[in-house]
């Protein structure tokens, strides 16, 4: 008998349509799900990329705290004209990342090489203009003259620059840096108001203060005895002058003077706060030798700039500073034994100087009549943002138990020179194309750009490497971010055997140096990162001057205002110019009215407002508890305003741009492209900084 249902079972199945349905579900499933990957994947790309970020930033401030006595005095945006003025841009916005434009029109104009242009001109490369750079001046870094050392047989007291490489402009007819871009100068003089008439300076006198300065204002400087003659006598400065003690005879120096100052320009006055340096040739119309003083005349000051004269209204007193400006000694010329004002550009944009040893042990008197130290400050403009500044030890492969020892560095990956930049032009290194002072030479010996720097803190030599070549001591990995260290040289003592290309004090003049340890040595590696990340640094002004100017466009940096006490701000508002926005300061007193005690004090503020009157924009902080400012006590209802933050802003952008042919065009694709820059900000605690 035949079991007909058994065998109907065994011949049960799955058709063709029913698999080919399976399919199709499966697939749309499987799609679905491989849609989620790219974003997903794109997220964690960007949260990996801002987590990088802010190690920057956290690094940087490490960094930056461990070299805390050098903390310059703030952190500016600025500009120079044709003859070397600084000016500082104290209306510039932090938040606007943009390069600037031609006004009126809000014209926006980058040309096929990259070069913003303003009114038709250049005035730099895109990358120099906008984003990080947009604030670069750093404004009195400065520090005790150190016990020297001899390097390269020089002997000398070192400086490392924090924030090098800088701007460097090389005069070569006169063989010294140009103009004010970069500027080494001393101690401020103490400042006090004095009189011809009354003869206060008395030039005739046998002792004189070389510590101060005395400001003789023009109604104050008749022509007397006691007064030069042939120059403006409207608002002199009197210097007194130091002598070289082994002749006896008077030193002369430069003089840094910045100040605020009214000025009409032919339409109306505005207030400029500028950097000027007063040069010691008696063939200028505004200095003047006089028996033992320097006397500068203010307006033929401005004169010698690219100021009218006849448009001076007078200097704002609060913001009168001077300062003995450091001598620029030529290779070849010894330091002089009596004149502790001298230094050398060590390795000019690397940012190494060498300073007169005998400054170390010079003393000066400082604001309050006590005996200080030689001071060296230092002016001078970061060349890029975008390069870090990594430093560290070179390891020794006994004491970390590697044969060739890897560093890691802070990013993932190093920007190779033979890859494009963010413009999808070829990138080359980290100097522009023409920026000679940024040359370095290579393994062999040959200057250029280099896209991977190692710079030697001790003598502020380059270490020959960045090869993989059998003599090179280093080699970086550009893909992972490492540097691999090995021994060139095994038959000698040394854990890790290298050489460096050492500066011999002339500009752009290296020697390669004899074989050499390298472990333990402290070096920074400079480069950039792919994904155009920057570590830039920003600092409230050290300490503030309370002013009283007649419109926010005469409010400059490092000059606060109380809202109301001249016309115009609101009265529970302290106003400071917009380029601090963001920033904290410490303010010793705040007389209010209205609260339970006349007086607050030692109060800490966040400057967290932005406002816009009669057409500029200024930033505030407010007075706590909603209170007003006591209007009797305008004159000296606040007092003892000091900065109290340095933030680490870190930058990150992963997209491109095409630099094309047409101006605007660039500039249009420049703005979207700077709109997506992604930021992130670590902020620490400073009270005023070194100065």
């Amino acid at each position: 008998m035949v079991r007909v249902g058994t065998n109907r079972r065994k011949m049960a199945g799955t058709s063709l349509i029913e698999v080919l349905v399976v399919i199709v579900v499966f697939l749309v499933g499987i799609l679905a799900i491989v849609q989620v990957f790219p974003p997903g994947l794109a997220v964690l790309r960007m949260n990996r990329a801002q987590t990088l970020a802010t190690s920057l930033a956290r690094a940087e401030v490490q960094r930056i705290l461990g070299q805390s006595a050098q903390l310059p005095e703030r952190i500016v945006a600025g500009s120079f004209d044709a003859t070397g003025t600084v000016f500082i841009l104290s209306q510039t916005d932090p938040s606007n990342f943009n390069p600037p434009v031609t006004n009126p029109g809000n014209l926006g104009e980058v040309d096929g090489n990259g070069q913003v242009l303003v009114s038709g001109n250049p005035i730099g490369h895109w990358t120099k203009q906008s984003g990080s750079n947009k604030i670069n001046r750093i404004i009195g870094e400065g520090r005790p003259i150190p016990q020297p050392t001899v390097v390269n047989g020089v002997l000398g007291s070192r400086m490392q620059l924090m924030f090098a490489p800088l701007y460097y402009i090389y005069d070569g007819a006169n063989g010294r840096s140009a103009g004010q871009v970069l500027s080494v100068y001393g101690n401020d003089l103490r400042r006090s108001l004095g009189s011809s008439d009354e003869f206060i300076p008395d030039s005739t006198a046998a002792l004189y203060d070389t510590d101060a300065f005395t400001f003789v204002p023009e109604e104050r400087a008749t022509l007397t005895t006691n007064t030069p003659a042939g120059f403006d006598r409207k608002d002199q400065i009197w210097i007194g002058l130091l002598q070289d003690t082994g002749t006896s005879l008077p030193i002369f120096h430069s003089y840094r003077i910045s100040m605020s100052f009214v000025y009409n320009d032919g339409v109306s006055d505005r207030v400029i706060e500028a950097i000027f340096t007063a040069q010691p040739d008696i063939s200028t119309s505004y200095f003047r030798q006089f028996n033992n003083y320097a006397v500068i005349s203010i307006p033929d000051l401005l004169s010698a700039s690219t100021f009218n004269p006849l448009g001076y209204r007078g200097v704002e007193v609060g913001s009168l500073r001077v300062q003995r400006v450091f001598q620029e000694v030529p290779a070849a010329t010894p330091f002089s034994a009596y004149d502790p004002y001298q230094y050398r550009p060590w390795n000019h944009a690397l940012g190494m100087l060498l300073l007169n040893p005998v400054g170390a042990t010079e003393k000066v008197r400082d604001l309050d009549g006590n005996a200080a130290p030689l001071i060296a400050r230092v002016d001078y403009s970061v060349y890029d943002w975008r390069i870090m500044r990594d430093e560290f030890s070179v390891p020794n492969p006994v004491l970390v138990a590697s044969f060739n020892p890897n560093i890691k560095l802070l990013v993932n990956s190093v920007r190779a020179g033979s890859g494009t930049g963010p413009d999808s032009k070829p990138y080359g290194g980290i100097a522009l194309a023409g920026d000679g002072f940024m040359q370095t030479p290579d393994l062999g010996g040959t200057s250029g750009s280099q896209d991977f720097v190692l710079v030697d803190l001790e003598t502020g030599g380059v270490v020959a490497g960045n090869s993989s070549v059998a003599n090179s001591s280093y080699f970086v990995d550009k893909s992972n971010g490492t540097v691999q260290f090995k021994d060139t040289d095994t038959t000698d003592g040394f854990a890790i055997t290298g050489r460096l290309y050492v500066p011999n004090g002339g500009y752009q003049g290296w020697t390669l140096s004899a074989p050499m340890e390298l472990a333990g040595r402290r070096v920074r590696a400079l480069y950039t990162a792919s994904g155009d990340y920057a570590t830039q640094v920003l600092k409230a002004s050290a300490s503030y001057n309370i002013v009283f100017p007649s419109a926010p466009a005469q409010l400059v940096a490092g000059q606060c205002y109380v809202g109301g006490s001249n016309g115009w701000g609101f009265a529970n508002r302290l106003y400071f110019p917009l380029i601090d926005s963001r920033q904290k300061v410490t303010v010793g007193e705040m007389w209010v009215a209205g609260g339970t005690s006349p007086v607050i004090r030692d109060r800490d503020l966040k400057i967290s407002g932005v406002e816009s009157i009669g057409g500029v924009t200024v930033a505030y902080a407010e007075v706590p508890g909603g209170l007003n400012f006591d209007a009797s006590r305008n004159n000296y209802a606040v007092r003892r305003v000091n900065g109290a933050s340095i933030k680490v802003r870190a930058f990150y952008n992963p997209d491109t741009w095409s630099l094309g042919t047409d101006a605007g065009t660039n500039f249009d694709r420049l703005r979207k492209w700077t709109e997506r820059y992604y930021t992130t900000t670590t902020e620490t605690f400073d009270a005023g900084g070194n100065n």
